[in-house]
Formats: C-alpha cells, structure tokens, sequence
C-alpha cells in the first residue's frame, strides 16, 4: 500500500498488526492472507479509529473513477474478507462497526507508538529531507511514464461513452446457471437454484421488473436457438448416467420458448449448443472420453478430461469450446474444432476459466479466466491466437453470453470452499480453512493434523499444499501441487502437480527435501487420490496413459517407473492397513485386489450411487463409505468379508455452510474425528454495455 498514518507505518491493535508500508496483515507476528483491496479498506479504517468513514469516502480512497466495478457489492465483499481475516462478528464487532447506510467506524483501541528522542529524531533532518525530495521526484516522473502507457494501451481507454455500464438483473443467486440472450436480443434466459430445491428457468426482459419462471421443471438451461427454441438439461429421476464423472449430466431435451412440454433427446448429456440452422450438437461421456459430437453422433473431438461451454461461430463452421484435461478441475485452454473435425487450441493455459462465447464480429473468441487463483477476469483471443484483456474487476467473473450488437451477459461470482473439524467431545464443527479456497485430503490417524490443498492469489498457477493442527493454530506451507494423502508415518505427503506439468512430487513434512517419482508413460493423474501402502514405501493412485482410460497405478517411493494394474474406468484407489486394494469405478462399483502383484480382483461390490470411501478401519477388515445428500452426511460402515452394511453415523452441516458436496468426508480409523469441505457459492447476473 505504501502509505501511513501520521509517519507511522504499523498499526498494532490487540494481537493484530497492520504494515502500512509493505501492505501486510500480521497476528501475533504472522501473517494473514489477505487481499489488496480489503487491505485498503481496512488501512482506511485504522487511520481514523473511533471516526465513521463513509461509503463514500471509500469508494474515492480505494475504487477509482475508471476502476469498473460494482461498488457496493464489491465493498461489501471486502468487509466480508476484513472481518474473517480478523475473526470479527458483525453483530458483535470487536474491530469493525458498521454504520447502517452510512459506512463504517474502526472501534478497537489503537495502540501508541513509542516516540523517538527529540535528538534522534532531529539528527541530519537537511539531508534526509533533501534525499526524500529528490526521491519524489523521480518517483514522480516513473509514475507519468508508466500512467502514460496504461492510457495508450488499456483496452478500456477514452471518453465516458465508451465507459462499461453495469446493469444488475439478479441478486445473490446461490446457484446461477447458464444464461443466454433470446434470438432478438430482448430478454435473458437462465437457469437457478435455491438448495434444496431443484434448479429452474426463468426468462426475463430486459428493462422489465423481475423474471418470469417458465415451468420447465427440474432442468437447466443449456442454450437458446435462433429459431427461439431452448436446449435444456432434465434431472429427472431416471436421467442420471450413473458415473461419478459425468457429474452434470442429464437427459438433453428441447423446448418452445413460449411454451410446451420439454421433448426427450439424449440421456447422458453434459451440454450442448444450436447452429445458426437449429441443429444441436452435444457434449457427453461414452466410457472413459468426453466428446463433442455433432451432428449428434458424429464425434469431431474427444478427451480425457472434460469439455466446456461448447458453442457454435456466427458462420456454423466451427465451434469453440473450453477445453479442460482432468476432470473437475477448470484449468485448461480454449479451442475450436471445425465440422471435419480438424481442432485447433487458440489460447495459453489458465488455472481457472468459467464461461465462452464468440465476439460480435465473429473474429474473436472472449473467455472468463484467472492465471492464479480465482479472480477471473475477461479475456478474448483471435484465431490466430493472439490474446488481450478485456476487462478486469474486483472478484471473479464468469462469461454466460455476448449478442450480435456486443452486450454481453456476465457473472459476478463470490466463491468459497473451506474446512470445517469436528472432533472428539466437540459440540460445534471448528473452522480450519485457509485462504478462500482449501479443501482437506487427509487426517492424521490421531485426529490432531490435516492434509489440505490450498488455491487463491497468493497459490500460484499450480496450488499449495498445507499441514495444519486441527488445534486451529497455523498451518505449515509445504510446497505447491494438489494434495493428496499423508504417509502413515506422517513424514511425508503426495502432492500431484496439475496439468501443464503432471507431476508426483513427495514433500517432507519436517526437515528435508522433496522427491519427484517418474512419470512413465502416464500423461495425467486424477486428483485427489493418491494414497500410501502401510510400509510407506509405494504409493498407488488413478492416472490416464495414451490409449487407456483411468487406471489404478503402482509405484515405488525409491525408484522406478508406475505400472497400471486395474483395467480402464477406475476413479479412486484405496490401501487398507493389510495392503489390500480396493478400486472404486465410475459407476460405484468396488474391486478388491488382495495385493498390488495380483492380476484379477478376488471379489466384486456394488455400493450406492455417491458412496465415497471416508477410511478403512485400523484392523482393514471394514470402510467408512461416506454418501451426502441435501447437506446431510450418511456413513455406513461395510465389512469387507460379509459385505454386511452397518449405519454408523449421520451429521448436517450449519445452514450457512450447506453446500458441502459429496466424498469431501475424511475420517479417523477410529471413526470419531471427521474434517469436511464446505462450500459457499453466490452469483450475480450482470448485463455489460460499452466494452469491446
């Protein structure tokens, strides 16, 4: 921030610290993540303790005048992030006190700083003044130079006309989904969701007060055809595929605009798009590979990972996509792929993309991504792959459509995944999140430490990985990658380095070095599921190889090649504390292998949809199988040799936090400790004039 208050350049109040010079929060000499933004408000606050600053005075101080961006959902935001960072209570504040409408008044005691001497401070103040001039001064000409470039080059640049206008059409969403313009550009179609209700499709005029439900029950908006015709997605009880990849799919329908009953196309359904003549074509799962058919049935494209936001050109020739190698994670690259199938990838690679569509000229593809991360922001890249930023607000944005005339529908999105702890004698789940998004992987069998994967600004484009006490204290950093599992020593963690750089990279928990394993001919790993034998000394997990879908691989810590052991289709692989494997399929199926040399399963099983496995017991002759549903955890516990099934244990999650999703369970052996992943999701549909 470079600023400080009355000369000083650290605030100290109570057991916190705010450096005013470097920009950092610290408590009790550590720092707390914390972003820029938020960091100003908060500077903003402490320089005048006791004072109400108003809303007003904050968007001057720290949103400036050709900063595009929803303020008051933006401000809102950075108290929000302010007071978790402080652990305040909005009804009780310690630190923060909102003035309703008005702003907001720093209420905690600042603590005095010690004065110097009246002789230091006075020691050879001629030249220090002389040297801070001159300081200034240069500082001052780089300062021009570097605005001056800004103003040349800034996409958004000139008079208030060509200014982005922001027009707000929903209002905290908890579950946005797709969303297009109809065919004459008047209204917005979009589906949404209120948990636990299923998700519905509203059309709504623009200009008009509110939407209008259309009654298309249990479906999800996929697009809008010129001919005013809706593709959709039904979830009916009979439209799942049954695997656990396909996780959105459903049975593809079409529908009038105006009216009637949805007309069943094509179970197994990701997603899909109209040609400019109203023809479909389709994304969806066939075994172990994603495509992109069209017409429906004809593959053009076909993956491993998973296939995104497919969507026709102007001219019917082509169809751009986002292109994504493992699945669930939206890292990836945007492609087009013409109607003989030739496919080309137009853009870099980006940790997180959410949202494609074509430019209004047709000579440009724009896409909502973040390279580190999850502040998205809005990006276009010509065919011939030269890239530019569009537009860049505070939070992450996620593209839903563009009109022939260059509106364009945007999604402001408020994400959060966090780790919530609930152990032995514990009335009230503890909150052990880190940063704005962590999910845990693993728990020591002692119930005191957590495995946990960490993305955000402060991440890097490839994650982190963490180990935290489950005391609430701090965690130690242990390197980048996606975390996996904890050796059964705890001396180390499985960390898997995402696509670009697929990678098994062992971190030490303690002193030491990390170790890479060799690749072999695995091309991508799924993630998480790497987990150890008991011995510590080979690892196994699920990863894909040309000409094969995912397998369940055995390697050696010390050395050597992965060798595959299961056939194709496998999801996750578990070790008991005998050794024995247990891989889980995409359709819940479970095969037991006595050991990693064995060439077929001694015995088959076939669990309930959205059965994940939580932990083996200490002895390895049952699992924890974990199923959520409507935020409610089922566990059962199942004995291997009988297969008998025993329910073990049922818990909700607090209604603020009621989004949790489903094998995001991690329990003791014992079964009397258990950390879960949380996520909290909201998002506003905004209408975007003046960018191009």
């Amino acid at each position: 921030m470079g600023v400080t208050m009355n000369g000083r350049s650290i605030i100290r109040f109570g057991e916190y610290e705010l450096d005013l010079q470097a920009g950092v929060l610290r408590k009790n000499g550590m720092r707390i993540r914390c972003q820029e933004q938020p960091l100003q408000v908060l500077a903003a606050l402490v320089e005048r303790p006791g004072e109400l600053v108003t809303r007003e005075e904050l968007r001057r101080r720290v949103w400036s005048q050709d900063t595009f961006v929803d303020f008051d959902h933006a401000l809102n935001t950075a108290i929000k992030k302010i007071r978790a960072s402080l652990n305040d209570d909005a009804d009780s504040p310690r630190y923060v006190e909102t003035v309703p409408r008005r702003g907001y008044r720093f209420v905690a005691q600042i603590e005095p700083e010690a004065q110097p001497s009246v002789a230091s401070a006075g020691v050879a103040s001629a030249p220090s003044n002389a040297r801070r001039t001159l300081a200034a001064a240069g500082i001052a000409i780089f300062l021009v130079a570097i605005l001056g470039f800004i103003w040349k080059f800034a996409p958004w640049r000139g008079d208030a006309s060509t200014s982005p206008e922001f027009r707000r059409l929903t209002f905290d969403l908890p579950e946005l989904g797709p969303a297009r313009f109809t065919s004459d550009g008047a209204s917005v179609v979009y589906s949404a969701g209120f948990s636990p209700h299923p998700s519905a499709i509203y059309a709504q005029r623009l200009g008009a007060p509110g939407p209008q439900q259309l009654g298309i029950a249990d479906s999800t908006l996929l697009a809008v055809s010129p001919q005013a015709e809706l593709a959709v997605l039904r979830q009916g009880p009979n439209s799942k595929t049954g695997s656990a990849h396909a996780e959105g799919a459903g049975t593809l329908a079409r529908v009038p605009l105006n009216g009637g009953a949805p007309r069943d196309l094509l179970p197994g359904t990701d997603a899909a798009d109209w040609s400019p003549s109203g023809e479909l074509a389709v994304v969806r799962q066939v075994g172990d590979r994603t495509r992109l058919e069209f017409p429906i049935g004809r593959v053009l494209y076909e993956s491993p990972g998973w296939i995104e936001a497919p969507r026709f050109s102007p001219s019917g020739d082509a169809i751009a996509f986002l292109d994504h190698p493992i699945f669930p994670d939206d890292r990836g690259s945007v492609a087009i792929v013409d109607l003989n199938g030739n496919k080309k990838t137009l853009s870099g690679f980006w940790e997180s993309m959410r949202g494609l569509a074509w430019g209004p000229q047709g000579d440009e593809v724009w896409f909502a991504a973040t390279r580190s991360g999850v502040a998205r922001a809005l990006y276009a890249v010509t065919l011939g792959g030269r890239e530019r930023r569009v537009l860049s607000v505070a939070g992450g944005l996620s593209l839903r459509d563009i009109s022939r005339d260059g509106r364009i529908l945007l999604a402001r999105d408020n994400q959060r995944l966090g780790i919530l702890f609930l152990g032995v004698g514990d009335a009230e789940p503890r909150e052990l999140s880190w940063e704005d998004w962590s999910m845990v992987t693993d728990i020591s069998p002692d119930g005191k430490r957590i495995l946990f994967g960490a993305e955000g600004e402060n991440s890097g484009p490839s994650y982190q990985v963490g180990l935290r006490p489950t005391d609430g204290s701090a965690p130690v950093m242990l390197g980048k990658g996606s975390a996996q599992s904890l050796s059964p020593d705890g001396l180390w963690a499985i960390s898997v380095m995402p696509p670009p750089n697929d990678q098994i990279v062992l971190l030490p928990t303690g002193a030491g070095n990390p170790k890479t394993l060799e690749r072999g001919s695995v091309e991508h790993y799924m993630y998480p599921g790497a987990k150890w034998f008991p011995d510590a000394k080979q690892i196994v997990f699920v990863g894909y190889e040309a000409g094969h879908g995912p397998r369940c691989y055995v390697q050696s810590v010390e050395g050597g090649k992965p060798r595959a052991f299961t056939p194709d289709g496998m999801m996750l692989c578990s070790v008991s504390p005998r050794g024995r494997i247990l891989a889980f399929t995409e359709d819940f199926r479970a095969l037991l292998y006595s050991s990693q040399t064995s060439e077929q399963p001694e015995k088959e099983f076939k669990f309930e949809q959205g059965e994940i496995p939580g932990a083996w017991t200490a002895d390895g002759k049952s699992i924890y199988l974990v199923r959520t549903q409507n935020a409610q955890a089922n566990i059962t516990l199942f004995e291997i040799a009988s297969a008998r099934r025993t329910p073990w244990k049922q818990f909700s999650l607090p209604p603020e936090k009621a989004g949790m999703k489903s094998g995001e369970v991690i329990m003791t052996p014992d079964g009397q400790s258990f950390a879960y992943t949380y996520s909290n999701h909201s998002s506003d549909l905004y209408l975007l004039l003046g960018v191009k």
